[in-house]
C-alpha cells in the first residue's frame, strides 16, 4: 500500500446534518456519506464536513468526525461551503459529495462524486421542445465546465460517462466508476400462499408512482392473490392511497433504511419503474440481494444492472401497460420469477456488494491521499 501522507479528508455537502444535530438528514446522499466515512477512518484519517447553515458553528459528533456550519444562502454556498474546507489548510483531500456543488474555482486535491443523470425526465409540451433542448444544451455546458474543476470524478454508474463522451472529444482519465452497492442478505425460502409485490421508494411521480398504479390496479382487479406494499412518504401519497383505496389487500408503510434487507426479504416481486432521475438504483440493489424479483424500468444506471430476462424484468419507462404484463407474468410464473430472483442475487454479490464497493474506494483513497 502507498504511504498516506495527508491526514484531513474534507467533505461538503449541503446538508448532512439536521439544524439541531441530532440525526442525520434523509437521503442517499446521506447514506453514502456515512458509509464512506467508515472506510475513511479505517484509513486512520480525520474528517470534517462542510454543510450549508443558518449560523456559523462546530461540532465535534465523534472521534476525529467534526461537521462544520457555514452561514450562507443557495446563491453563494458553493463558493463559501469549499471557502471555509480551505481556510488555513491547503495540505487536505476535499471531497463533494455531490458535483452539482462543485464551485467556479478550486486549489489543492480534490474529488467530486457524481451520483447519475438526474436531468432526463421527459418534457411532454411540444411548444416548448425547442426551449427544452436549448435549456439542456446550456446545462451541458455549465455541468461539464464544474466537472473540469475538480482532479477526479468518481461516478456511480456508466451511463453518465457515455453521456459524458457524445459531450467532449476528451480522454476520460478523471472519471472512474465505481457503482453502488448493498450488503447482500441471507437466503430465504419464500412461502408462495400469497405473492407479495412491493413499491420501496420515495413516492415522486419521476420515481414511476402513477406508471405503478395504473399497472398494479389492472393486477388487483384480476382478483389474483397478491398483496401489495408501498413503503415510502412523499407527494404522491395521497394520490395513490386515493387510487387505491378500495382494495383491501395494499398497505402504506414507512421503514427505517437499516431495515431494507429485512422488509424486501418478505417480498416476492419488487417493481422499481422509474421515470427519470436514477443512478444504480439503491432500492433496485437491495430488492435483488433479498431474492425479489425485479421489474424496472429502462433508465439510467440501472440499464448496468439488469439484462432483461436474465436477472430481472425490463420494461421501457412511462409504459404502464408493459410494467402491467411484467408484473403479471411473474405473478403466474413461478419458476421464472425465482430464476430471476436467484440470478438477481447473483448479480449483486458478484457485482455490487458493500464489501466490492469499499475495496474500490479504499484504493481511490489511498491514492488521492498518498500522490503529492
Amino acid at each position: 500500500m502507498e504511504k498516506i501522507l495527508l491526514k484531513t479528508i474534507k467533505i461538503i455537502y449541503t446538508k448532512y446534518y439536521d439544524n439541531d444535530l441530532n440525526q442525520i438528514t434523509i437521503g442517499g446522499v446521506q447514506t453514502y456519506i456515512t458509509d464512506l466515512l467508515g472506510i475513511i477512518k479505517e484509513l486512520g484519517c480525520s474528517i470534517c464536513i462542510y454543510q450549508q447553515s443558518e449560523t456559523n458553528f462546530e461540532h465535534n459528533i465523534e472521534e476525529d468526525v467534526k461537521v462544520v456550519g457555514v452561514k450562507c444562502t443557495d446563491k453563494n454556498r458553493n463558493k463559501l461551503l469549499y471557502l471555509a474546507a480551505r481556510k488555513d489548510d491547503n495540505d487536505s483531500l476535499v471531497i463533494f459529495a455531490t458535483d452539482n456543488i462543485i464551485p467556479k474555482r478550486t486549489l489543492g486535491k480534490t474529488l467530486a462524486i457524481q451520483h447519475g443523470i438526474y436531468w432526463d425526465i421527459p418534457n411532454k409540451s411540444k411548444r416548448t421542445q425547442f426551449l427544452f433542448s436549448l435549456a439542456k444544451g446550456y446545462f451541458s455546458y455549465k455541468k461539464i465546465s464544474k466537472l473540469k474543476n475538480v482532479n477526479s470524478i468518481i461516478c456511480v454508474d456508466y451511463n453518465f460517462v457515455n453521456w459524458y463522451r457524445t459531450q467532449v472529444a476528451e480522454t476520460l482519465n478523471n472519471i472512474e466508476v465505481i457503482p453502488n452497492y448493498t450488503k447482500i442478505a441471507n437466503r430465504v425460502v419464500k412461502s408462495d400462499d400469497t405473492i407479495k409485490i412491493i413499491f420501496a421508494r420515495r413516492l415522486f411521480y419521476y420515481r414511476g408512482t402513477r406508471i405503478f398504479v395504473k399497472a398494479i390496479k389492472k393486477i388487483l382487479d384480476e382478483k389474483l392473490n397478491v398483496f401489495v406494499t408501498i413503503a415510502g412518504c412523499g407527494p404522491d401519497e395521497k394520490l395513490m392511497r386515493e387510487k387505491l383505496q378500495t382494495y383491501n389487500n395494499v398497505q402504506f408503510i414507512q421503514y427505517e433504511s437499516k431495515d431494507s434487507l429485512k422488509v424486501l426479504s418478505q417480498q416476492h416481486i419488487s417493481v422499481v419503474p422509474t421515470i427519470g432521475s436514477e443512478g444504480t438504483s439503491l432500492s433496485l440493489l437491495e430488492s435483488m440481494s433479498a431474492q425479489c424479483a425485479v421489474v424496472c424500468s429502462d433508465v439510467g444506471g440501472m440499464t448496468n444492472i439488469v439484462l432483461n430476462g436474465y436477472n430481472g424484468l425490463m420494461v421501457p419507462a412511462e409504459d404502464s401497460e408493459g410494467l402491467y404484463y411484467a408484473i403479471k407474468e411473474l405473478i403466474l410464473n413461478k419458476s421464472k420469477r425465482q430464476e430471476l430472483a436467484m440470478k438477481g442475487y447473483e448479480t449483486v454479490q458478484k457485482a455490487f456488494s458493500y464489501e466490492i464497493w469499499k475495496e474500490k474506494w479504499k484504493k481511490i483513497l489511498v491514492k488521492a491521499l498518498s500522490n503529492e
